[in-house]
């Protein structure tokens, strides 16, 4: 007799089968987020998150004139000459004090005057601090946005500063001078870059109150507070450090439009600000991060042979067994935690990213939104998960509130990070940076107050509290269209449990209360007489998964699947299960490899028995029912790995044979001599 050919059959496109296909690609999602994690961390770490140094050179063209009207002398500004706008900026007494610092840097004569121009960089509408610049010529004003190279003497930067000596605040005056020789350094930029400064600087503060100046070293900082976004072990210091830029060796140079020189050092000069930032003990941040997200993957890795034995089965149009692994988290504490953890930086990330905004951009800082929205989320469900916990009115029991968790997930990262992009809190949030750090001191540009670098102690306020808001309401939004979800999909938001309690399995497993995500309907069960039968997927969804000995029960390459269950009676067709088994029936006679049985979400059939219960395994001896040990899901992996098997042999829950669930003594574990394998297990009552 000629052999039986075998004949491929093509996938039915239904609601079933696409459904399958979202289970998987959502639960490998899961595991690719906090492989994604780890990159993304490792990936900011390389681009400056946990410390950065950047050069941001002011060059004149990006100036605002503010007035041609000092002129300076041997003594200071000569009496009357400059504006009175120009005066209030700090006021006569420190003015004056600067007018004298000024004529000392420039080494001026008794008998000559020299001309002095104020410039703004920002202190216009649209900006939240200001700047003022000092340029000094000896033969006429010199222009804030000149035209071709213009020969200065000096040039000097006006600000404010917050030191020990002055904790309310002082007057920091940077000068370069032409008169003193030039001794150039390097920055060199966390993005790769080098500017090249000069150290040959005067700083001075200056007592807004008595005028008096006090030498201040040329890395005298300014712009300097702190964000404590988690605890102050992992606290952030941001800094601006004023410098004096070598334009001449430039590329950008040429393009200029125009730019100052000195008269006779020749050094073609302009501001720049050295923006830094740096993480206290980011080492053990980025370890613990590491770490974490080692041991999620870990976790997670158990549900993994599942997810790809699933997807193995659906490549290949092959009986398999899906469940959601957002869903099933109600069920593993221990994980849910873990990924809290993993995002639990979050808030720090979104920070560094808000502080150098303007050179990471709009990717990254999207990035970090997901990454809290992810953290809500989770920290969302894990106080649903606790909220089991709380006593329960008998008229309630058994009828908690359901929603869709991979729906309340994907909604909430979409919810805010779509929200946030409308509103371009991105670069708002860059814009306003230094607008949550409390002044202790400002310029006066034009009567209003602006902050120019003095912060007092406190440190400013971290971006979680800003984005709280909004993150609150895509969270509850996420949530009440996870419901809305749920009853779209499954046709009701109150689960009827009652079922559970008839369930030799379910009976042993601590139900949810008050709210679950866990797909616990009766649909989902298999009817036989008046016996209700627990689905493969449903063990997994609960926490457990079914392992078999290897040496005992083989698969025997011919098979073609026999009814190992001894049941004969209808099946409940109900929506809900999601373990897809399908055979047919082999005329020989043998136990065969066991499939499970349909329902929502499933295919195939038993002849005989459209809708029962097929053990997963063949049996050596056809008379001797499959046996499978139910073990916690977090034990599958030390299981099916002899190694570790060895090392932490899994505690058996209890055992699965001729579909009866028995429950295992709780001293009882896998034997280690033995070797075993994942199995889909079988249907249990």
């Amino acid at each position: 007799m000629a052999p039986r050919q075998s004949r491929k059959l093509s996938p039915s496109f239904s609601q079933a089968y696409i459904s399958k296909w979202f289970r998987v690609i959502s639960n490998i999602s899961a595991g690719m987020l906090i492989i994604g994690t780890g990159v993304l961390v490792m990936l900011l770490l390389n681009q400056g998150m946990f410390g950065s140094t950047n050069a941001i050179v002011q060059t004149q063209d990006g100036w605002s004139p503010f007035y041609q009207s000092c002129r300076l002398t041997s003594a200071g500004f000569v009496p009357g000459s400059c504006d009175p706008i120009e005066v209030a900026t700090t006021g006569p007494t420190a003015w004056a004090s600067i007018g004298r610092q000024l004529a000392s840097e420039n080494q001026l004569a008794s008998s000559s005057s020299v001309f002095v121009t104020t410039c703004l960089i920002g202190g216009s509408d649209g900006d939240e601090w200001a700047t003022v610049l000092l340029v000094v010529a000896d033969t006429a004003f010199p222009s804030c946005n000149p035209v071709g190279p213009q020969e200065i003497l000096s040039m000097s930067v006006l600000e404010t500063v917050t030191t020990d000596t002055y904790p309310h605040g002082a007057f920091l005056l940077s000068t370069f001078s032409d008169a003193k020789p030039v001794e150039r350094m390097q920055i060199h930029c966390t993005s790769g870059a080098t500017v090249t400064t000069t150290t040959s600087i005067s700083k001075i503060t200056i007592d807004p109150t008595t005028g008096t100046g006090d030498a201040a070293p040329w890395h005298q900082r300014n712009y300097q507070t702190t964000l404590n976004s988690l605890n102050r072990l992992f606290l952030m210091e941001m800094w601006l450090v004023a410098h004096f830029a070598d334009l001449s060796l430039s590329t950008n140079l040429p393009s200029l439009p125009g730019y100052s020189i000195g008269k006779r050092s020749r050094f073609a000069v302009s501001l720049a600000w050295d923006q830094s930032h740096d993480v206290q003990n980011y080492m053990l941040l980025f370890l613990f991060q590491i770490l974490i997200c080692i041991v999620s993957l870990g976790l997670l890795a158990n549900d993994g042979v599942i997810t790809l034995e699933g997807l193995s089965g659906l490549l290949k149009n092959k009986p398999v067994l899906t469940y959601d692994i957002l869903a099933s988290l109600e069920r593993r504490k221990v994980l849910l935690v873990c990924l809290v953890w993993t995002f639990f930086f979050s808030p720090l990330y979104a920070d560094a990213i808000r502080y150098t905004y303007n050179l990471n951009g709009f990717h990254y800082w999207s990035l970090t939104l997901m990454m809290l929205a992810v953290m809500m989320a989770l920290s969302w469900m894990a106080l649903l998960t606790c909220l089991q916990w709380i006593p329960l009115p008998s008229s309630w029991r058994n009828r908690p509130l359901c929603y869709s968790a991979p729906v309340f997930m994907y909604c909430s990262i979409l919810f805010f990070v779509i929200g946030e992009a409308v509103q371009e809190r991105g670069p708002t949030q860059a814009a306003v940076f230094w607008n949550y750090a409390t002044t202790t001191l400002g310029l006066t540009i034009r009567g209003r107050p602006w902050t120019s670098g003095a912060y007092n102690a406190d440190g400013m306020t971290p971006v979680i509290y800003i984005l709280m808001p909004d993150l609150f309401v895509s969270i509850v939004a996420a949530w009440l269209v996870s419901i809305g979800a749920h009853k779209a999909f499954f046709g009701n938001v109150i689960l009827d449990m009652s079922w559970t309690s008839h369930n030799d399995f379910t009976s042993q497993v601590t139900m949810p209360r008050y709210v679950t995500c866990l797909d616990l309907d009766k649909k989902n069960t298999i009817t036989i007489g008046n016996k209700l039968y627990c689905k493969p997927s449903m063990v997994v969804l609960l926490g457990f998964c079914a392992v078999r000995d290897k040496g005992k029960y083989i698969v025997v390459g011919d098979a073609r699947g026999v009814i190992a269950s001894s049941r004969n009676s209808s099946a409940h067709d109900g929506g809900g299960g999601h373990d897809t088994r399908g055979s047919t029936t082999d005329n020989r006679g043998s136990t065969g490899d066991t499939r499970g049985s349909t329902g929502k979400g499933d295919s195939g059939h038993v002849s005989g028995h459209p809708h029962g219960c097929l053990a997963n395994d063949l049996p050596k001896a056809s008379s001797a029912p499959a046996t499978y040990s139910i073990v916690s899901i977090y034990g599958l992996v030390p299981a099916i790995v002899p190694m570790l098997l060895r090392l932490w042999p899994p505690t058996v829950v209890g055992v699965i044979s001729s579909n009866k669930f028995q429950v295992a003594k709780s001293t009882t574990t896998l034997d280690k001599a033995l070797r075993y394998g994942y199995s889909r297990g079988d249907c249990c009552g």
